[in-house]
């Protein structure tokens, strides 16, 4: 653990100076409100309905799915379309000081033909802020949700079943101190997965072996060096731990991962952060090989005028692998994405996202690698204050090599158009 000890140096080398900083503020995203995204346009923004010092901003929308590849495969390859009805409620304070708020969504989604592919999800979550002081304040959330593994995807393991279906309960807290011109970040969260069974060729298909825990921690720190940009370090630890007696070797795990980088983004031009560090995945188990090399992260948004803004991001990350036998997976992911406003009312959404998925098998056996493409392209129009229209298109595709079943490549389109009504 040398790693993380010398990273801890390096944050208190910068957390030392921060009492004595008076020029430069550290650069905050949240004082950047005018990019194509994020802008404010009161004449079709809802205002919601207020209940004394609650603004209640409920909404609903009705979406349409025509895809000519439901399973994501090449070898069963069928099209489908689907309607889903989606609710959702907002709650938030209107408070001076400190913050709370309550969201609530659902979908039910049913197909014309597939009847097996019916999927029904929610998410619940609450979230408050509490103002400690001027320059110290506490967040902190609690939710539970139910989803379902996108078919194509690294967790849909099952062909010929109903979508493998999974409840995450979540919860976490952070604590944010700003100085003259640093800012130091701590936080913590846990997360638990339970993987609901399916049936399949009438077998009952036990997944509890896919249930897990996570327990993760954070320390950021950031010192302003300059107008509109900011240096910082972070340190992230993680523990997993899998909730069923394992079936082989255990693949819980423990691992770090540390950053430095900068942060820049005083006005719309260019915003955003880049950095580079270690991360590393040690197991119980000593079968499965340890995880480490370059960590890398970036996050920019360039807007070249005030109708266009660019966004690139990507970076390396460890997940959990959805296989028994499997221990985890190193994922690399790039993404490069626009917004064109191209009236004050119609956005534009072109997009294209490149994940590559390395399977961390154990010594001697088979290396596993997915790779997936997605170029889409979508379209926002606000008519008024309450509807919103939205269509989008995209072609996908997965690629993999050392899989069992060779039909899991497969190239899929699939177009969406969807209306919403909000209060």
């Amino acid at each position: 653990m040398a790693r993380p000890a010398a990273l801890s140096c390096c944050l208190l080398g910068l957390i030392a100076p921060m009492a004595q900083a008076q020029a430069q503020a550290v650069v905050d995203p949240r004082m950047e409100r005018d990019t194509v995204g994020a802008r404010s346009r009161p004449e079709v923004e809802t205002s919601g309905a207020r209940m004394g010092a609650l603004l209640v901003s409920p909404s609903f929308g009705i979406e349409t799915d025509a895809t000519d590849n439901v399973y994501a495969r090449s070898d069963v390859k069928r099209g489908d379309v689907a309607l889903a009805l989606q609710p959702a409620l907002a709650v938030r304070s209107q408070w001076v000081r400190h913050a709370l708020g309550l969201s609530a969504e659902g979908a039910v989604k049913r197909y014309a033909k597939r009847k097996t592919e019916n999927i029904e999800t929610y998410a619940v979550k609450l979230d408050g802020r509490l103002d400690i002081g001027a320059d110290t304040r506490l967040t902190g959330d609690i939710g539970g949700a139910r989803r379902i593994e996108a078919r194509g995807t690294s967790g849909d393991t099952l062909f010929g079943a109903a979508p493998i279906a999974y409840t995450v309960l979540t919860g976490g807290a952070e604590i944010e101190q700003t100085f003259a011109r640093a800012r130091l970040t701590l936080g913590g969260r846990y997360e638990r997965y339970r993987y609901q069974d399916r049936e399949l060729g009438g077998a009952v298909i036990d997944l509890s072996q896919r249930d897990f825990e996570a327990l993760s921690g954070s320390l950021r720190a950031a010192l302003g060096i300059g107008p509109g940009v900011s240096a910082f370090a972070s340190l992230a630890l993680n523990r997993n731990r899998y909730l069923a007696p394992p079936i082989g070797p255990s693949r819980n795990s423990h691992g770090f991962t540390a950053l430095a980088g900068l942060s820049f983004g005083l006005n719309r031009l260019l915003q955003g952060e880049v950095g580079a560090g270690w991360v590393q995945q040690d197991f119980a188990a000593p079968v499965f090989p340890r995880i480490s090399g370059l960590a890398y992260s970036a996050q920019l948004k360039w807007s070249p005028t005030r109708l266009t803004t660019v966004r690139l991001s990507g970076g390396r990350s460890f997940q959990r692998s959805p296989i028994a036998g499997i221990a985890g997976i190193q994922q690399h992911e790039a993404m490069l994405s626009a917004e064109h406003e191209l009236l004050r009312t119609l956005i534009l959404r072109p997009s294209l996202r490149y994940v590559v998925a390395d399977f961390q098998v154990p010594s001697g056996a088979q290396h596993r690698q997915e790779r997936y493409f997605t170029g889409a392209f979508g379209a926002t129009w606000r008519l008024n204050q309450h509807v919103e229209i939205t269509a989008d298109y995209a072609h996908s595709l997965g690629r993999n090599s050392g899989a069992v079943e060779p039909g899991r490549s497969y190239d899929r389109n699939r177009a969406t158009v969807s209306v919403r009504w909000r209060l």
